[in-house]
């Protein structure tokens, strides 16, 4: 006779309690604040990071560019990469090696370098602060603070392009040469 009661309260109390879990967790997530579950506003925007990462552009069977960072962190459909290496294959001569702070690959194709970039081809030395290499025209555009050093020479501009299919630079914008050492020149050698 005391047993239907008692099975009643301890059904309801069973109920109540798996109604309680499943109010809980169904609601746990409308109360926190998604801001708080990242360290950072950036962190919350990322898709994937990697850590040393190697990456080689090629068209109709030919590298056209070959990029080893660091680290990579892909944030809305752009790899951001920092610090990296970028060697460039021109059709015809050696191939040309840059080393700058940060990078942004648009399309797994197009390059956007900014930072201290340095590219070294003996006896020549190229320093800017920001590249745009296109992968359509095969190309790389300079701009701010170019220099050329080598051979006696120093060559300091606003902008430049070099068109890696055929091998041709152009240098403009305020463009300034400064012969620091004119015995290399004539001999057509660097000291």
């Amino acid at each position: 006779m005391w047993r239907f009661p008692v099975r009643i309260f301890l059904i309801v109390v069973i109920i109540l309690i798996v109604g309680g879990i499943v109010l809980i967790l169904t609601s746990y997530r409308y109360w926190l604040k998604p801001g708080s579950l990242v360290d950072s506003q950036i962190e919350s925007h990322i898709d994937i990071g990697l850590k040393t990462v190697h990456n080689v552009a090629i068209k109709n069977g030919n590298k056209l560019w070959d990029l080893t960072s660091e680290s990579i962190q892909r944030i809305n459909a752009q790899n951001h990469v920092s610090p990296l290496t970028l060697t460039m294959y021109p059709h015809s001569g050696n191939p040309i090696a840059l080393n700058a702070e940060h990078g942004t690959v648009y399309d797994n194709k197009n390059i956007e370098i900014n930072g201290d970039i340095v590219i070294k081809q003996p006896p020549w030395q190229f320093v800017c602060d920001s590249l745009i290499y296109s992968y359509t025209r095969h190309e790389i555009y300079g701009k701010n603070n170019i220099a050329v050093t080598g051979c006696g020479l120093t060559i300091t501009a606003k902008a430049m392009y070099y068109d890696l299919s055929c091998g041709k630079l152009t240098i403009t914008d305020s463009v300034s040469l400064t012969v620091t050492d004119p015995t290399a020149i004539k001999m057509g050698h660097s000291k």
